[in-house]
């Protein structure tokens, strides 16, 4: 795709909808005025990319960029939205999205539509939803790839952008797609993964599952060893619906996809997802463009891409180093006119936090190359002319971050430019556990902790060693060092790499040789030092205060509400695609499902219980007992249990899920009953 702006009429949703700001301007107002408690609010606004920050009273605005495609004309629209309506810089994230902080909330809605009107979208870069489908950093430029990874994520964002059954889920998903078998996406540490393949002479792709990173890493496994193009939508339906089903609502800490291959095993959750997979296989979904595939070339590949790639068409890709991802409004401006003058299209946010030109004609680049090092920006010649460091903002915004990782980062990129040692050797730093910024998969990692001295909370870091998000092979754990000595613990197994690595050794091999005593002994020279200073961390002038009690909101609550409409509506859809398939009994399930859940938002309402385990004639019971002056909603409640062909019963279904919105958005209104007692339909309801 080098023809700018990502296709919107892929066949799937556009990026882009204008109701989307009606809906987040009315879900303000109501907040604003009081109907709505800051639970209700939370749950709602990260939807559209709006995410609570350290600093009280200020919003971190999460831009999605499907597959790091960057249509030129974007650029212009994200300078002026940082420099209108942010503080600081933007930053170009490990997910290939942009953020920009301290937006007063006031001004969010007004932020999002200068956004929109430039055809970008917030929509579901934050909360339990389907976030940002990443790409291969050099996808479209790749002369390696069998496909334009970028072209597929951006076509599965469309696909899945408004489906009701991803607003709600019990965690966030995040995908990732390589465009051939050497995996630039990192599949193997993502929810879901699909890297293309040819088989037998079929292209397609592999798909794995089960991946992720936080407190808990786990590598994913293979579900499928093949699939088609235009199954990869049925793929994410069945990781969505196996989500939904097993994982666990009430603990949010155990409730992303990697617990339920934890708790089933790879096997069982193989099968599980093979089963679903079969199930759902011949029901419609949102239409598909074909893809354009390609012969792949062979050609070097550096695992964090710089410097310039020549592509198979002749053009080139340029990739600009952004130290940490780290980028002003100007410097925004300045790449966009760069872009428009050397008659790019398109560019691509890479997942080491750089951006990349992609088609630049070889008689535009040295023009190209001199005007980037103009705005203090680099176009390096090679992997070893520029560090490798990636960073997390930790505690610069983050509301759960411990360390301040970001200024840390800093202070690590700086010291690398002079250090040889430093050459080829990755350093990922994570404000906390969460591993934001990939600690846990490169080659010296560290995430940021608190630890008593004395019975005092010092910041630290706990260290690891060895890990690769290409192969997924989870870094070592290492020692623990204090946050102020960190730097010096970062040189000196840099230096230790350097000196005692044996021919062909990578750092893991080498970490694992000389096991956690060598490692440690390596950084016993800073033992002891700077004793004052432990209890202050990087970027900070006063002692620290040891970890936040602060809830983040990356497992942002979910509204019961919002989650049983979308639900109903789910199930509706089902319904539909179940009648086109021929599938009678499965439209007649799911038109069960959806009375139920609509019932549920009823009891719900009336604060009634009502829980996935309640049996189905249980439910109506209550619905009947506890809107007995109803008249309108017991009346479409015996039309929907009413049974008779799916096809009639289906408008019974849809009436009443649209009976049960309005009952619970007007005010309430006791009424007198009017219809016939539903004893007995209950009678034939399955418990």
């Amino acid at each position: 795709m080098r023809d700018g702006n990502p296709k919107d009429l892929q066949g799937g949703e556009p990026l882009v909808r204008m109701t989307d700001l009606a809906e987040y301007r009315h879900g303000l107002g109501r907040y604003q005025a009081g109907e709505w408690d800051d639970e209700r609010w939370t749950a709602y606004r990260v939807r559209f990319g709006v995410y609570g920050q350290k600093q009280p009273g200020v919003q971190m605005v999460r831009i999605k960029i499907p597959g790091g495609v960057v249509p030129t004309a974007w650029l212009k629209t994200l300078a002026t939205v940082n420099r209108e309506f942010a503080q600081g810089d933007a930053h170009f994230t490990t997910r290939q999205d942009v953020q920009i902080y301290s937006v007063s909330l006031a001004r969010t809605a007004d932020l999002l539509e200068t956004l929109y009107q430039g055809g970008i979208t917030t929509r579901e870069a934050c909360g339990n939803t389907v976030r940002n489908i990443n790409a291969c950093s050099l996808a479209g430029a790749c002369p390696r790839e069998l496909v334009d990874a970028g072209q597929v994520a951006s076509q599965l964002a469309t696909a899945w952008i408004r489906q009701p059954l991803v607003q709600h889920m019990p965690r966030k998903v995040k995908i990732s797609v390589s465009g051939c078998g050497t995996d630039c996406g990192a599949t193997a540490i993502h929810d879901l993964g699909f890297v293309a393949v040819e088989t037998d002479g079929r292209k397609g792709f592999r798909v794995l599952a089960g991946g992720g990173l936080g407190s808990q890493p786990i590598t994913a496994v293979e579900v499928l060893p093949f699939v088609a193009e235009d199954q990869l939508s049925t793929v994410v339906e069945a990781l969505a619906r196996l989500h939904q089903r097993y994982s666990d609502r009430r603990n949010r800490n155990a409730a992303r996809i990697k617990f339920v291959l934890k708790r089933f095993g790879a096997e069982r959750f193989t099968q599980l997802f093979q089963e679903e997979f079969a199930r759902l296989t011949g029901l419609s979904q949102r239409p598909w463009q074909g893809l354009d595939w390609r012969t792949p070339v062979e050609a070097p590949v550096a695992r964090t891409p710089v410097g310039v790639v020549a592509s198979p068409d002749g053009s080139l890709g340029v990739v600009v180093y952004v130290p940490l991802g780290i980028v002003s409004s100007d410097q925004l401006d300045a790449l966009y006119d760069i872009a428009v003058e050397a008659g790019v299209a398109q560019l691509r946010t890479t997942r080491d936090q750089n951006i990349a030109f992609v088609g630049v004609a070889p008689d535009r680049l040295a023009r190209l190359v001199e005007r980037v090092k103009a705005i203090g920006l680099d176009v390096p010649a090679g992997v070893d002319d520029v560090p490798d460091v990636v960073s997390c903002p930790g505690t610069t915004t983050c509301r759960i971050g411990i360390t301040n990782s970001q200024v840390f980062g800093r202070q690590v990129e700086a010291e690398a430019r002079g250090d040889a040692s430093a050459r080829g050797v990755s350093v990922h730093v994570s404000g906390c556990q969460n591993s934001c910024g990939l600690h846990h998969v490169a080659d010296i990692g560290l995430h940021g902790m608190a630890k008593k001295i004395d019975g005092r909370s010092a910041p630290h870091y706990q260290i690891h060693i060895g890990g690769n998000a290409y192969t997924g092979e989870i870094a070592i754990e290492g020692p623990l060092v204090p946050a102020r000595l960190a730097n010096d613990a970062v040189r000196l197994l840099r230096q230790g790499y350097a000196e005692g690595k044996q021919a062909g050794e990578n750092v893991r091999g080498w970490a694992e040789r000389l096991g956690r005593d060598g490692v440690a002994g390596l950084l016993a020279p800073i033992e002891g030092q700077d004793a004052d200073g432990l209890f202050v961390d990087w970027g900070d002038s006063v002692e620290f205060p040891g970890a936040p009690k602060a809830k983040g909101e990356c497992a942002a609550p979910f509204a019961a509400d919002d989650l049983l409409a979308d639900l109903a509506d789910d199930a509706l859809i089902s319904l539909d695609r179940a009648l086109v398939a021929g599938r009678r009994e499965e439209a007649a399930a799911a038109a069960d499902t959806a009375v139920v859940y609509a019932a549920r938002r009823l009891l719900h309402l009336r604060h009634l219980p009502q829980d996935d385990a309640q049996p189905a004639a249980a439910v109506f019971a209550a619905v009947q007992a506890g809107w007995s002056e109803a008249a309108d909603v017991l009346s479409a409640l015996q039309a929907a249990l009413a049974g008779g062909e799916p096809e009639v019963r289906r408008e019974a279904v849809a009436v009443f899920i649209d009976t049960v919105r309005e009952a619970v958005e007007r005010p309430a209104a006791p009424q007198v009953a009017a219809v016939g007692d539903l004893s007995a339909l209950l009678a034939g309801v399955a418990e």
